[in-house]
């Protein structure tokens, strides 16, 4: 009997140790980006949940996917407009000489006192990449994630963030 317990207890603490991922949907990317082109990052609108907005969460957003730019290219520029529309944004690239647009929505964002609650942090963000010349999609995902379940404090919904905006890019080029 100690000895099952044992293991269902690990068992829990393994599973509880690391945040959890899910791709909701992905359209392939039509063309492979070049290092060389210039990208624009949309700055998304912030996210919320029950009727509570998360100050900043959009800035969070962006950075994560201007990280995930600057390894594969030179020329990001991040917007400074929160929910610029694509077709504002499209306009400012063509402007400023950019190829492409990126925009993140925040669909969900929900932080949680998961170390007192045991209620994980949970996201969910939609990227798309759009050519700034043509305006056309190029490609687009919706990941899901939620925080590991020992906590212990610090962990936030914007941790979650770098690891799908990293997986989107790499993906493009």
């Amino acid at each position: 009997m100690g000895r099952c317990f044992t293991i269902v207890l690990l068992a829990v603490a393994v599973t509880g140790c690391s945040s959890k991922y899910r791709v909701d949907s992905y359209e392939k990317p039509v063309t492979e980006l070049s290092r060389q082109e210039g990208f624009y990052v949309i700055l998304p609108a912030d996210g919320s949940y029950d009727g509570q907005v998360y100050e900043r969460s959009g800035t969070y957003a962006a950075q994560a996917v201007t990280s995930a730019l600057l390894t594969h290219a030179q020329k990001v520029e991040t917007g400074t407009v929160p929910g610029e529309d694509l077709s504002s944004a499209i306009k400012h690239a063509r402007e400023q000489g950019l190829d492409y647009v990126f925009q993140t929505t925040i669909l969900h964002w929900e932080d949680r006192a998961t170390e007192w609650s045991g209620i994980p942090d949970k996201l969910t963000v939609k990227f798309l990449v759009v050519d700034a010349a043509s305006e056309k999609l190029l490609s687009s995902t919706v990941t899901s994630a939620s925080s590991k379940w020992s906590t212990f404090g610090g962990d936030h919904p914007q941790d979650l963030l770098p690891a799908p905006a990293k997986l989107f890019v790499d993906q493009l080029f």
